[in-house]
């Protein structure tokens, strides 16, 4: 029992899980997956991109390029604290394919987040975060106008925690657990043109029955280049990319998928 602890802790030392913990990629390491692409540039700094925005053209004309880094502290006595930002483009090429043709606004999403995780043994681990969201879109003509063909605006903060027991070196089991802490009334007012009507509407709106929990229970599998987390629950769901929040109560599915290799040490 001790031999498979003890594994099992190394294994959270050599390929700690990334998403919603305070952890990083070792330096030199690359992580591929369907889904999200990181590297670790140093033991303390990765960044990454999410691989389906990318493309995007198919549908609507034009890539949605993401980046984000993280950045966290050395570990002190198992404690780990971490920042992370991301952003992501919308051009108008692709709101005018989901709005009207003529619109011209572009969105710029943008999400932080604040970590710690704590080792308490070779086995056990708790991840706490605080999750900020904004969605904000631009006209072409003014720095911010005031809807979809101009813009539109939301924010999102959300609190999570995720503990994780390590079984062996390959097998874990999760629970991660989500609380909406707020997220702010949806401004977006539409317009559109043709030769014989013009129509304008105002979408903006606010939920008076927000759900806020989220539980997802996992399990995590990391062998020596593949790692594979799953997860699946109910509760708030959250846009992928964009961090905003559901107004009702959804099935959740949480997946992680990569091949991990070292491109240096």
């Amino acid at each position: 029992m001790t031999a498979l602890a003890t594994a099992a802790g190394a294994q959270q030392l050599e390929n700690p899980r990334t998403d919603y913990t305070a952890y990083t990629r070792p330096k030199g390491r690359m992580a591929v997956g369907p889904l999200k692409i990181e590297h670790g540039i140093i033991d303390e700094v990765m960044v990454g991109t999410y691989v389906p925005p990318w493309f995007a053209f198919p549908v609507l004309k034009v890539p949605i390029p993401s980046v984000y880094a993280k950045l966290r502290t050395p570990t002190w006595n198992s404690f780990t604290m971490s920042i992370r930002a991301d952003v992501a483009y919308v051009a108008g090429t692709a709101i005018a394919e989901l709005a009207d043709e003529d619109a011209s606004a572009s969105a710029i999403a943008t999400t932080a987040d604040i970590g710690a995780s704590y080792r308490f043994d070779d086995q056990w681990s708790l991840s706490l975060g605080l999750d900020y969201a904004k969605l904000r879109a631009v006209g072409d003509t003014s720095d911010e106008a005031a809807s979809v063909e101009g813009a539109s605006t939301a924010h999102t903060y959300s609190v999570r925690a995720l503990g994780e027991w390590r079984l062996t070196r390959v097998f874990a089991l999760s629970l991660l657990f989500r609380y909406l802490v707020y997220q702010s009334p949806i401004s977006a007012d539409t317009s559109s043109d043709s030769d014989s009507v013009s129509v304008e509407g105002d979408l903006s709106a606010e939920s008076t029955l927000q759900k806020h929990f989220t539980i997802v229970p996992g399990v995590s599998f990391a062998w020596e280049h593949w790692e594979l987390n799953v997860g699946v629950g109910y509760g708030v769901v959250y846009l992928p990319l964009l961090g905003l929040a559901s107004a009702k109560n959804w099935p959740v599915v949480d997946l992680a998928f990569a091949y991990r290799f070292d491109i240096y040490h």
